[in-house]
């Protein structure tokens, strides 16, 4: 079980002198009143916005179609013996690699599923903000990790959600300053306003953080809040990791 100190919009002030949870608050009013920004325009990918996409693959790059549960998409993560939601295929604007001098395009969940764990073994998807320190101290430290993230076969795609300011949706001038500021090395995508993920976590308690089986995109653990290290912050994903998969693989795939 991992544990974590929650901040609150309410502590702001305390962010400012450098007096920092192991998580940020996002998106809510707080003490001083409603903190929601201006509304984003998800078809402006513009020197200054960005947002979701409908464009992109619905299919794997070895041409699978992404899984479409019986039972629909959710939310939920494994517990025990019993299979987790599958993630629906979200599209996000961004950036592969955090190779921000080539163009700008449409990232698929369905571009990390891999059913026979020929590229994969983890899916880790995070949630970050430029105004959140947590957020700040964790891509530092996927970056740093980044050798030993492949060597396991764990793949890092990260949502920018708020700019600088809580509540005001990220721009594409936020994710190339973010991706700048850290020398980011994974995927970085922007869910400005948590368009894609908002029903996923409590906006106000930042970085959120979940783990993805590639070979079915059973969502195997979330939680809010930055563990301190990547290896804790992984380790539950891993534990979560069924030996067979939680959900029948399509009919057309045969791993070896």
């Amino acid at each position: 079980m991992k544990s974590y100190v929650l901040g609150s919009i309410g502590a702001l002030a305390a962010l400012a002198v450098g007096v920092l949870g192991s998580a940020c608050s996002s998106g809510s009013s707080g003490s001083t009143g409603s903190s929601s920004g201006a509304a984003c325009n998800p078809c402006d990918t513009g020197s200054s916005s960005g947002g979701t996409t409908t464009a992109g693959h619905d299919a794997n790059p070895d041409g699978v179609p992404y899984p479409s549960p019986a039972g629909g998409y959710g939310r939920t993560a494994r517990s025990g013996g019993t299979p987790g939601s599958v993630m629906q295929n979200f599209k996000f604007l961004g950036f592969l690699n955090g190779d921000n001098t080539k163009p700008m395009t449409t990232i698929s969940l369905a571009d990390y599923y891999d059913p026979c764990n020929k590229r994969y073994k983890l899916i880790h998807l995070t949630v970050a903000a430029v105004w959140c320190q947590p957020c700040n101290q964790e891509t530092d430290a996927l970056v740093a990790a980044k050798a030993s993230l492949d060597q396991q076969q764990v793949v890092v795609i990260q949502a920018l959600d708020d700019g600088p300011t809580v509540g005001v949706p990220a721009t594409l001038n936020d994710l190339n300053y973010w991706i700048k500021t850290h020398s980011s090395n994974f995927t970085e995508m922007m869910d400005p306003g948590l368009q894609n993920l908002g029903g996923f976590f409590d906006a106000a308690a930042i970085p959120w953080n979940a783990d993805l089986d590639p070979r079915t995109m059973e969502i195997l653990d979330s939680s809010d809040g930055w563990a301190g290290d990547v290896n804790s912050e992984l380790q539950s994903g891993f534990s979560a990791l069924p030996s067979q998969p939680g959900y029948a693989l399509p009919a057309s795939v045969s791993c070896p």
